[in-house]
């Protein structure tokens, strides 16, 4: 099966960077959901693949609506996911969670982009990672303020834990505006493990291996305790257990 492009910054200014031009063979996976005037829906995604995935996932927020979305990547193949949420109506809501673990030579390819149409419209994307031996992993997040959305406020955030020198991770933080009367905020933080931290928690008794998967446990928490079903988040932090001890 031919490579193909599976998703990019509609920018040519970012070309230079690299960051759209990640191929997949995966065939992709394709979704559509409305949340209709004054509802609210929380929508889960999980990879659990060991095959390669393309997902694409296009979402339309009505007046007075809430998207609560939470992704996980705990999948061993490579993984490209395309989530587009467009808050349509006046006050209407994305909270969008991630959280991903990367290793082997697994490439990750995320775009995540919430387009804000409506007046007074409220988007939170917060994305948290952890990437060892050999991962390649691109991380494009927009927050896109379309004319007509006057009074709108919008929050971007993605932290990334490096635990080897192998990786490579690209991280592009964008945000759009032709409103003037809008609040946008967006963030990168990316670094290796706290030694301090690590220091305290053996000083305690644990172990250099026991103490890196309590601090990456510790960031991965916020995210994945904001799925209702308690079975799915023991089965996403028992598998970061079990991947950060070199397990399968």
């Amino acid at each position: 099966m031919d490579e193909k492009i599976f998703a990019e910054i509609p920018l040519r200014s970012w070309r230079w960077l690299g960051v759209n031009d990640v191929k997949t063979t995966a065939p992709v996976e394709e979704q559509t959901i409305t949340v209709p005037d004054g509802e609210t829906h929380t929508f889960i995604e999980i990879n659990r693949s060991p095959e390669d995935v393309a997902r694409r996932i296009k979402i339309t927020v009505g007046h007075g609506a809430r998207i609560e979305f939470v992704a996980a990547d705990i999948g061993s193949g490579n993984y490209s996911a395309d989530i587009d949420i467009d808050l349509f109506g006046d006050d209407s809501v994305a909270d969008f969670d991630a959280v991903y673990f990367g290793d082997g030579k697994r490439r990750l390819d995320f775009n995540y982009v919430i387009h804000q149409r409506g007046k007074r419209t409220v988007a939170n994307m917060n994305v948290r990672g952890a990437l060892t031996e050999h991962c390649d992993k691109i991380f494009r997040g927009t927050l896109d303020f379309k004319r007509g959305s006057k009074g709108s406020t919008g929050r971007e955030l993605e932290e990334v834990i490096i635990l080897s020198s192998g990786t490579r991770n690209r991280s592009v933080p964008l945000m759009l505006a032709e409103e003037d009367e809008v609040d946008g905020h967006h963030a990168v933080s990316i670094g290796r493990l706290d030694e301090e931290k690590i220091f305290y928690l053996m000083s305690r008794g644990l172990d250099k291996a026991e103490a890196e998967r309590l601090i990456v446990e510790a960031s991965f928490n916020p995210v994945v305790e904001k799925i209702p079903d308690k079975n799915l988040c023991a089965e996403i932090l028992d598998n970061l257990r079990r991947r950060l001890d070199g397990e399968q």
